[in-house]
């Protein structure tokens, strides 16, 4: 379960980036859809048969404060963004946000899950 959730997590993000590089354009849509692949491909290899802490089952702190950490960041950027919105101007901002705070949602559940067999330093 906890494998898929860290896909999602990476597929939710490779959408924010495409969302972000395309700006309403399509511009940057092909490298977009490129790096999201990549993304997603990393992370079910890593999150398969890699040696870190997702594919070895074990609780992985380092991703709920990672994950925590991007939650906050973007709360300050939702505020930014409310204080000035022409700091944006014509991106697609929120569905960006967006994408991103289910990622980071997403990361804090999969770093609480798991066996407790110790803390895992990258």
């Amino acid at each position: 379960m906890r494998q898929v959730l860290f896909v999602l997590a990476a597929t939710s993000s490779g959408i924010g980036f495409i969302v972000l590089l395309s700006a309403g354009t399509g511009a940057g849509t092909p490298f977009g859809i490129g790096f999201a692949v990549l993304l997603v491909l990393a992370t079910v290899i890593g999150g398969r048969w890699g040696r870190g802490p997702v594919a070895r089952g074990v609780r992985a702190p380092q991703l709920v404060r990672g994950g925590a950490a991007g939650l906050v960041l973007l709360s300050a950027a939702a505020l930014l963004y409310l204080w000035r919105p022409n700091a944006v101007a014509g991106l697609p901002i929120w569905p960006f946000m967006l994408c991103m705070a289910t990622s980071g949602l997403l990361m804090v559940l999969v770093g609480m899950m798991g066996a407790d067999k110790g803390s895992v330093s990258e």
